[in-house]
This record gives C-alpha cells, sequence and structure tokens, in this order.
C-alpha cells in the first residue's frame, strides 16, 4: 500500500490517502506515481500551461522509488517534481541517500506539498504525523549547516531534504539536497 500525504502549506494542514492498487500497477511509484500525481495537481490549478512554476498553485511532488526500503541493491532513491521553473514543462529530478527511506519509515511514500506557507518553514514527518514548523535559525544557512542544525532540534537520526539560499531566493535551477552530497537538481 502506497500512502500519499498531502500537506496544504498554506493552511498547515495535512491529510493521507492510500494510492489504489491499480494505480500502483499502472504507474509503480518514484517518478510514475509523481508523474500521475503531479499531472492532476496541474489540472486542479487551472490549465498546466498556465501556472507559474514560482506560484502557489504549482504543486512539489516527492515520491520514494519503488524499491525503497527493500534489500534490492541501490534502491534508496526519490524524485522530486513539479512545473520547471527552467524550462517551464516538466521538472523532475531523481536523488539517492537516506532521505527517501527515512520518508517512507517515517509514514509517507509519496508527499504532495500544494500552496506557500505564509513565512518561512519546514515540515517534520514522524509516525504518519507532519507538522509545519517555523524555519527560524535555519533561514539563510547552507545546506550543510541547515541538516545539521535540525539534526541538533530533532535528534541525530534526522534526515532532511533542505533548498538553502538558492531554492530561499528562487534561483531557477536551485536544487533540493540531502546528505552531504545528494542532489535533486535537474530542471530547478
Amino acid at each position: 500500500m502506497t500512502r500519499v500525504m498531502t500537506v496544504d502549506l498554506t493552511k498547515g494542514s495535512f491529510s493521507s490517502e492510500s494510492a489504489g492498487r491499480e494505480e500502483m500497477r499502472r504507474f509503480l511509484g518514484g517518478r510514475g506515481l509523481n508523474m500521475r500525481y503531479l499531472a492532476r495537481e496541474l489540472r486542479r490549478a487551472g490549465h498546466p500551461a498556465a501556472v507559474d512554476p514560482f506560484g502557489p498553485e504549482n504543486s512539489l511532488i516527492v515520491g520514494a522509488g519503488l524499491l525503497t526500503g527493500t534489500i534490492a541493491p541501490n534502491a534508496a532513491r526519490f524524485n522530486v517534481s513539479a512545473k520547471s521553473p527552467e524550462t517551464l514543462g516538466l521538472g523532475d529530478a531523481n536523488c539517492g541517500g537516506f532521505f527517501a527511506h527515512a520518508m517512507r519509515k517515517a509514514g509517507a511514500d509519496l508527499l504532495v506539498l500544494r500552496r506557500r506557507a505564509s513565512k518561512p518553514s519546514y515540515l517534520l514527518i514522524e509516525d504518519g504525523s507532519a507538522r509545519l514548523l517555523p524555519a527560524d535559525g535555519l533561514w539563510g544557512l547552507g545546506v550543510i549547516a541547515a541538516q545539521d542544525e535540525l539534526r541538533a532540534r530533532h535528534g541525530p537520526g534526522t534526515v532532511a531534504a533542505v533548498i538553502g539560499p538558492a531554492g530561499e531566493h528562487l534561483v531557477r535551477m536551485a536544487a533540493v539536497f540531502t546528505g552531504r552530497k545528494n542532489t535533486a537538481g535537474r530542471c530547478g
């Protein structure tokens, strides 16, 4: 069963659902399921071509790969998908490291992040629940320092995916970082 967690960043609320068996059979997980949900989100926001990549109507989808958490070698991957600010088309990047496994272990196989928070925030997922917390003391930090600060706040087992100052300043080719060298940056 694939657990889909949808987070409304404006309201600070979340809901969970399971992807249907047929949906999983057709789209598998990771990139495939991300594309299914991204298409749905862009249609929900209006005409996909009119969606501003930096606007609140552009959802960000983060999906763990189909085999993440299994004994399959090199399977700890996740995809980040949205309308690309660089190409204005599909933006999809793949990344390794420990984040996908940690996300799945925390209770989400796929994250759908909608809208925009009113102030700098971060999402904490634990035991199948999500909380939107203020990013005080994180905003402006480099990606390594931000991850270190999150571990200091939430414990040594904390695994984070962060955007750093480039993402904070809406640089079109900004990336999502996890760990010391894992980056999801293709298409911005």
